[in-house]
Parts: C-alpha cells; structure tokens; sequence
C-alpha cells in the first residue's frame, strides 16, 4: 500500500510539469508575436534589454548560493543597466549600429572596477582571484554575449524591422531545438548524455533537437521569405539549423555546469515549469554570437 500512495504523485506531478512549462512557453510566445506584430524595432529591443538585464540578475543571485563563489555583484548588475542604456541612447540618438565598441568598455570596466574594489579590503588568496573573474565573466555571459541580440536587429541600419525577423529565426530556430529535445527526452529518453552535469538530458533528446530546429528553420523558411531572405536563403538556413542547434546544446549544458557548480536546481522560480530568465535564455546566450557573426560573414 505503501509502494502504490509513493507511486500515485509520479504521473500527475510530470502532468503538473508539462501544463506549467506550457503555460510558459505560450505567454513567452504571445509577448514575442505581439513585439515583432507591432512593427517596432525598439520595442523588441526593449523586450530583450529586459531579459538581459533579469538574466543578470540572476546570475549574480547564484554565486551569492555559494560562499567561495562571490563576485561584485553591485559593480557587475551597473555594467548590465548600462550598457542597455548606452544601448537604446546611441540608437535612438541614430549612431551606428557597430556595437562592438560598447562590449570593450564593459569588458574593460568590469576588470578595472573589479580590482579597485579589491583595494578596499583585505586580500583573500585565490578567493579574490575568483571574486574577480566572476565578477567579469557575468559581464561577458550576460552582457556581451546578450547583446549580440540588439546586433543581429541592427545588422542592417537601414532594415531594422528585417533584423527583428532575423532575430525571430534565431530565436525560433534555437527554442525549438529546446523543444526537440524535451520532447524525445521526455518520450523515448533511454541512454544519458552528460549525466555528472545534466542527469535529465539523453542522446534521444538530443536527436530530438536537431529535429526542432530543422523544423523551425523551414517553417520560417516556408512562412516569411521576404522578410529574411536575403540574407538568409535556404542553403544558408539549412546549414544554419544544426550549427545553431549544436550551439545551442552546448549554451544549455553551459547554464547546467553553473548550477551544478553551486548547487542549484533552477536560476529562478520566475517561470513555473520552465524555472528562471537564465534557464530560459541560456541556449539563446552561445547561439546569439554565432548567429550574428555567421550573417556578418554573408552580407559581405
């Protein structure tokens, strides 16, 4: 009797999952359709800032999990804030849309407010050391890595509403590759995949992601032709599709190892079934620069 009032919770607590993480993924869908109907690019850019600067949020409130996993959380939050605002001011201002130089001064400024901190106080051996590269990769993982976002929208000035439907094919073709491997995780799930660092994700999942991606690139393919091509045609997006899906894998394992490394299950509570901003942009962090780099190489 006591096997089967243990076995009663399993089938309706995964039914709890599945209906909350779906509920997610719709209201995020929604905000999404809503942002690219309105025909503003700086709403889907502001959109994203928000993401970005919650995604950081987070970040920081991780190491705090951990004793010996500190940063300068307060230094590392202003880049974030600042850079969103130097950001939507040097657009709106009409500068141009060549961003790099915003990364450099908060790479810079994360490492030289870094060790003036440390100034302040006593030295901590290797602990300070940590502090410190903490501290500047939150920057480059939040930050730089997100911001290549804003790029893909303004990789052509002249276009920027064909940059948000850019923008939507990454992110598309990259949470549906989430999507993929949730589902033939979920369905036919057998072999583990990195158990010490994701014990959930499997090679079937895996598969499964190639699928999804392969599968969003053609809808997008199919549905908007006008609106992403060029430059994007169908040999480009073909290729694209495993190289973001691969990606994109890797950008989630990425986020696992943070967690694990502090013990953490999700970076937040903020989207039930799915967890926090992190859990949910992790993929979109590695596949962003790669997306944005690859259109670059292209349009030339």
């Amino acid at each position: 009797m006591s096997e089967s009032a243990a076995a009663k919770p399993t089938a309706p607590s995964k039914r709890r999952v599945f209906a909350s993480r779906l509920f997610s993924t719709l209201l995020l869908w929604a905000v999404l359709v809503f942002a690219f109907n309105s025909q503003k690019e700086w709403l889907v850019m502001v959109i994203t800032g928000l993401f970005g600067i919650a995604g950081a949020v987070e970040y920081y409130r991780l190491l705090r999990a951990d004793p010996h996993a500190r940063s300068f959380n307060v230094l590392g939050l202003l880049i974030c804030v600042g850079y969103w605002i130097a950001v939507a001011w040097w657009l709106h201002a009409g500068r141009s849309a060549d961003l790099m130089w915003l990364d450099l001064v908060a790479l810079t400024a994360s490492v030289h407010g870094s060790f003036l901190l440390c100034y302040r106080q006593q030295l901590e051996g290797v602990l300070t050391l940590q502090r410190i590269f903490n501290t500047v990769f939150g920057v480059v993982y939040t930050v730089i890595f997100f911001g290549f976002m804003v790029k893909v929208i303004y990789l052509e000035p002249a276009e920027p509403m064909k940059g948000c439907f850019l923008l939507l094919f990454l992110i598309m073709v990259t949470k549906f590759s989430d999507m993929g491997a949730y589902v033939f995780g979920v369905i036919f799930g057998k072999h583990k995949m990195i158990p010490h660092i994701s014990p959930a994700k499997s090679w079937e999942g895996f598969a499964g992601s190639f699928v999804g991606s392969f599968l969003a690139a053609a809808i997008l393919l199919l549905a908007l032709p006008e609106k992403i091509s060029p430059p994007l045609s169908w040999l480009h997006g073909m290729i694209l599709a495993p190289v973001l899906c691969a990606t994109a894998v890797t950008g989630d394992l990425a986020e696992s190892v943070l967690k694990r490394c502090v013990a953490i299950k999700d970076s937040g509570h903020k989207l039930p079934g799915i967890g926090g901003i992190l859990d949910l942009t992790d993929s979109l962090l590695f596949t962003a620069p790669v997306f944005y780099f690859y259109l670059s190489a292209i349009a030339r």
